[in-house]
């Protein structure tokens, strides 16, 4: 459940007052219009509505209330931003003993994994570790241990700690047979947050798979929100200007060790926005240190392209073939592994030269695939400078007309007037979901709404909303938005704001609803009609094929009528 004090703050707060602070804002209408301070606005494209308690930009995307605001324009926490504000309006924030004791557990528990790494048990853990060339010493500096083979272990050992905290700290999981625990035989990294209190925790295992697990979502971890190893990097980051990204634990911690304490790892995922600004709280420049691999795949490229929206300048180091970034500063020293810092090229210039790497450009097919995952790449980049240089390098490679390349990239990110933009780019999804955040679905569509049938931009969304319908009442826009990641909330408030305009508003509803909800599983129940039928005149089974006749006829009336179905009439 949300916490009840958020909702008290935002009540508290005047959003306009507060984003006057930061922004010239004028009235529009019931709202209020201003240039983002998020990027580059030619034109005023952040809207403000004090009614909602919402502000979206229609030019970045970025949106939220104003917790997200300040989170943004002061690079803190959502904890430190609430806190501000708190105190800033006069609103005593709960919880904090009780996530305070959260904190303690996981402390607890990252000492009981240390001290198991000592004990005979783990020699074979020792082992690995040493010869990765991490010694005890290091073992200490990172909180690194050993969680202990045994189904039941966790609870026997951690009997002072509890079996609930250890379920919400997810350390135990609910299986058919009982509760067991989640790591076990496994070398264990303790995930801390930016003021280096332990948050989580992930394994690697000695054997068997996965290699490496992670625990889920918890009350002080989400997925996505950290990056390992920046509580002892952020202050060596400031003094040397940027920051190294590399992916795994032994990567940074191998960095570290040989003197290159600038290093945070991405933890093996696909790069989020809320990453990027974490990054960009405590540096300017980031170098990627990807394995050769890694650097060129489609989901390090996106990543590159997030951390450039967050207005960070992005190089990219080369990796000699076969080598990671701990391999490598384990065979060369720190002095070879700043030896390929030094020579990391601007990303755009990485992501020409991969294209060649990956893709046959003497071939029309390679060179409209390239086309296409330039586009993508270019919808990012806010730069026109950057803009211009990637047009030009791209119509070298492929070897094109620069005009006809521009033209293409052009094309499809071409800028709409702030008005128009969602109301081009709606489709039946968008009206469904924000009619549903609304609070004005009627209930027997929300009963009849399938997760499956969402797009994975609104499922989370759409999860946390009937999460808490479920519980009772109707979802304020802002306990939705808690917890999710400031991308999702930023989707929350777009779709909020969308400012639409129906002669008939039901009417418009229920054909969305039709539109998303209905016809496409009538249509799905109409092929494999066809299937059937298909397959019961192959067999001669006349009796069915008149059965399936006629109900293929009673679907397609359905469909003329709609897409919601009646039951088939009698005879």
């Amino acid at each position: 459940m949300a916490r009840p004090e958020v909702e008290t703050v935002k009540e508290k707060l005047d959003i306009v007052a507060l984003i006057g602070r930061y922004v010239t804002l004028a009235p529009s209408g019931k709202a209020y219009k201003g240039r983002c301070p998020f990027h580059a606005d030619s034109s005023p494209s952040m809207t403000v509505s004090p009614e909602k308690g919402l502000w979206h930009c229609f030019g970045c995307g970025a949106g939220g209330d104003a917790i997200g605001f300040i989170m943004r324009a002061e690079r803190l926490s959502f904890g430190e931003a609430l806190a501000r504000l708190a105190e800033e309006v006069g609103v005593e924030l709960s919880g904090g003993g009780e996530k305070q004791r959260l904190l303690e557990a996981c402390a607890h528990v990252e000492a009981y994994f240390g001290r198991q790494l000592r004990a005979r048990a783990a020699a074979k853990a020792r082992a690995y570790l040493l010869e990765r060339g991490l010694d005890e010493a290091t073992w200490a500096r990172w909180g690194i241990g050993y969680a202990p083979p045994g189904w039941d272990r966790l609870t026997r050992d951690l009997g002072d700690v509890g079996r609930p905290m250890l379920e919400r700290l997810g350390l135990l999981v609910q299986g058919e047979k009982g509760i067991y625990s989640r790591f076990r035989d496994r070398i264990m990294f303790p995930l801390r947050d930016p003021q280096g209190r332990p948050v989580a925790f992930a394994g690697r295992a000695l054997e068997g798979e996965p290699k490496y697990l992670n625990v889920p979502n918890t009350e002080l971890f989400t997925k996505g929100t950290l990056l390992y190893g920046m509580d002892v990097a952020r202050e060596p980051a400031r003094v040397r200007g940027h920051m190294v990204l590399v992916e795994g634990y032994t990567d940074v911690i191998s960095l570290h060790e040989s003197g290159i304490d600038q290093a945070v790892g991405s933890m093996g995922t696909a790069l989020t926005e809320a990453q990027a600004r974490l990054l960009a709280r405590y540096t300017d420049r980031v170098v990627i240190a990807f394995d050769r691999d890694a650097a060129g795949s489609a989901a390090s490229l996106r990543g590159m392209g997030i951390l450039r929206s967050a207005g960070l300048a992005v190089d990219v180091a080369q990796l000699p073939p076969g080598e990671d970034p701990d391999t490598l500063v384990r065979d060369q020293g720190a002095d070879g592994f700043r030896g390929v810092i030094e020579d990391a090229r601007p990303f755009h210039r990485f992501f020409l030269a991969s294209l060649g790497e990956r893709y046959d450009l003497q071939s029309i097919e390679g060179k409209e695939r390239a086309l296409d995952e330039a586009r993508e790449l270019w919808k990012r980049i806010e730069s026109i400078p950057l803009r211009h240089e990637l047009g030009q390098g791209l119509a070298r490679t492929l070897d094109l007309p620069e005009e006809e390349v521009l033209g293409v990239l052009r094309g499809a990110s071409r800028a709409r007037p702030a008005e128009a933009q969602d109301e081009r780019a709606l489709d039946a999804e968008d009206i469904v979901v924000h009619f549903l955040l609304a609070g004005a679905l009627p209930e027997e569509v929300i009963v009849d709404l399938e997760m499956g049938q969402f797009s994975p931009e609104y499922r989370s969304i759409v999860e946390r909303w009937l999460e808490l319908w479920r519980s009772g009442g109707t979802p304020s826009v802002g306990a939705v938005s808690e917890n999710l990641d400031e991308e999702t909330s930023s989707r929350v408030a777009r779709t909020v704001m969308l400012d639409l305009v129906f002669d008939d508003e039901r009417r418009a509803m229920e054909d969305a609803v039709r539109r998303f909800l209905y016809l496409p599983r009538l249509e799905e129940e109409i092929r494999s009609t066809l299937k059937e039928l298909s397959q019961a005149e192959a067999c001669g089974d006349d009796e069915t094929m008149i059965a399936l006749t006629r109900r293929y006829q009673e679907l397609c009336r359905a469909r003329l009528r709609g897409g919601r179905q009646r039951e088939p009439e009698a005879g």
